[in-house]
């Protein structure tokens, strides 16, 4: 009965084991974290393009303020220049020059409101399709999180009644067979005991000597010569 006790034990340690390993090893928790970082690279940059469309805004606006006080200064010229109220040439040849000048100013001014403007256009329609695919793949994280934690959740449930129920067991177990346990897990690793199966050790499928399958048929404690496992029928 001690025996089969442990046997079962170390099922109990080894089921713990591979639960853990789970944990550890979860495709999908580093396909999440991976995810997360996406979103938050991708969520970054729209905060980045955002402030770029309001310095583009600002600077439209300001521009559109400069195009205004040009319109109206080559108004007031040509005001000047066709009421016929100044005949002086000089001065006609100076308001002239003048217009000129304004005129390329407001045309060069406007040209950069223009490639403001469609830049600006540009970022709304990047902005427009990178917030509905973030918002798209916040939504999915979200349900691969939930059912990863639920997950999680159930992993770690088991994990909590393996180790209640390892610990009864421990507790039913004989106290001399309990310390050669433990004495055999920390030499030989959790997996400390080995079946004897179609006359082989499970451990390391050693073939075990007739006289010794008859020792352990019989009770006795029997090492494996080979992985020194204790060995079970």
């Amino acid at each position: 009965m001690g025996l089969s006790q442990l046997w079962e034990l170390q099922e109990m340690h080894l089921r713990r084991q591979e639960l853990q390993r789970q944990l550890q090893t979860s495709a999908l928790a580093r396909e999440l974290k991976k995810e997360k970082e996406r979103l938050e690279a991708l969520r970054e940059t729209v905060r980045t393009r955002m402030q770029e469309r309001e310095e583009l805004l600002q600077e439209i606006a300001a521009r559109e303020k400069v195009c205004h006080g040009l319109q109206t200064r080559r108004k007031h010229l040509e005001t000047r220049l066709y009421s016929g109220t100044t005949n002086n040439p000089k001065e006609l040849n100076n308001l002239q020059q003048q217009m000129a000048t304004i005129a390329a100013d407001l045309q060069a001014e406007e040209e950069k409101t223009l490639e403001a403007t469609s830049r600006h256009e540009e970022l709304d329609n990047w902005l427009a399709t990178s917030t509905a695919t973030f918002q798209a793949g916040r939504q999915a994280y979200r349900e691969k999180l939930a059912g990863y934690r639920t997950w999680l959740a159930g992993l770690q449930q088991e994990i909590d009644v393996l180790a209640a129920n390892a610990a009864q067991l421990e507790g039913e177990i004989e106290p001399q067979l309990r310390d050669l346990y433990c004495q055999l897990r920390r030499r030989l690793g959790v997996r400390a005991l080995a079946r004897v199966i179609k006359g082989s050790c499970s451990g390391c499928n050693l073939m075990i000597p007739s006289f010794t399958l008859r020792e352990i048929r019989s009770g006795k404690t029997v090492y494996c010569e080979s992985c020194g496992r204790l060995l079970l029928p």
